[in-house]
């Protein structure tokens, strides 16, 4: 039986009871889970192993891979260089990043690349995984990429290219690239072990997760299937996806308290024949 250590505090009992179940009857071998109530800690727990391979366990200060919440970290580190006037959300990224004008974008302002606007969310040449780590080539493919949509007429989820988006507008504005940014300016100054790229240094104090030793046959990073398959309901005051299909094209209503939304499950094909179809919701107001 795995050993969950922390504590909770009263009335949150239930907490440790299902993360324990996820142990004991779901498959997990490591996690951690720590849940703040007005500015406090209510909830703080770990258990299981952080490396599988070496079976290294899991402790209090494991750093885990975030996964997209680190869009809210890169867009925090934007909105600090506009609350310091060094970047304008209405402006035309291509003032700050000029290559990107290329193919119809030369007027399309920095804030819909943060609110996924942008009709940016798949290339037509997808980029290989150790290219997009590079970063330069990711970017320039980005640059040269025509919108998939009418940048601004839809919403629909950049999941693997917003941060390379709206980190380049950072780097071409501060100098730096977006993790040394927000180390710098964010991180250091709160005291966060908070990074956007791991320095070296700090490998072996993280979760471990499985990757292939043939790199150069990594698949192409920018392009995903995100079918939606089920009903989904969220709690009052949430979008509630009223009915969906696996189907494509689907048409997906969506409510929340505030607003109405009509909601398509686009797809698209590169040119390119051999790289993987793309799928995303894409939403209007209705």
């Amino acid at each position: 039986m795995t050993t969950i250590h922390g504590e909770v505090t009263a009335g949150f009992e239930p907490v440790r009871e299902a993360f324990a179940a996820n142990f004991a009857r779901h498959g997990d071998i490591g996690a951690a889970v720590c849940v703040y109530r007005d500015g406090r800690p209510v909830v703080d727990l770990w258990g299981g192993i952080s490396d599988s391979d070496t079976g290294r366990l899991w402790s209090r200060d494991t750093l885990q891979l975030v996964y997209s919440a680190t869009k809210g970290a890169t867009a925090t580190a934007a909105h600090l260089l506009v609350q310091r006037g060094l970047l304008d959300l209405d402006a035309p990224v291509a003032e700050y990043w000029p290559e990107f004008a290329a193919n119809g974008k030369a007027d399309l302002p920095v804030r819909w690349l943060l609110t996924h606007q942008a009709g940016l969310a798949a290339l037509d040449r997808p980029v290989p995984l150790p290219e997009a780590l590079a970063w330069e080539p990711m970017v320039a493919a980005l640059a040269a990429q025509r919108p998939l949509w009418a940048p601004g007429t839809a919403h629909g989820y950049h999941g693997r290219t917003w941060g390379w988006l709206v980190g380049e507008v950072i780097r071409r504005v501060s100098g730096r690239t977006p993790g040394r940014f927000f180390a710098e300016e964010i991180a250091a100054p709160l005291g966060l072990d908070f990074f956007i790229g791991l320095p070296r240094g700090n490998a072996s104090g993280s979760a471990g997760w499985s990757t292939s030793s043939q790199r150069s046959t990594s698949p192409p990073l920018p392009l995903s299937r995100s079918p939606m398959n089920s009903a989904t309901k969220l709690p009052p005051g949430g979008i509630r996806i009223r009915s969906a299909t696996g189907r494509s094209p689907s048409r997906i209503r969506l409510r929340s308290t505030s607003t109405r939304l009509r909601c398509r499950l686009r797809s698209y094909q590169p040119p390119t024949g051999s790289a993987p179809r793309a799928e995303w919701l894409v939403c209007t107001p209705r």
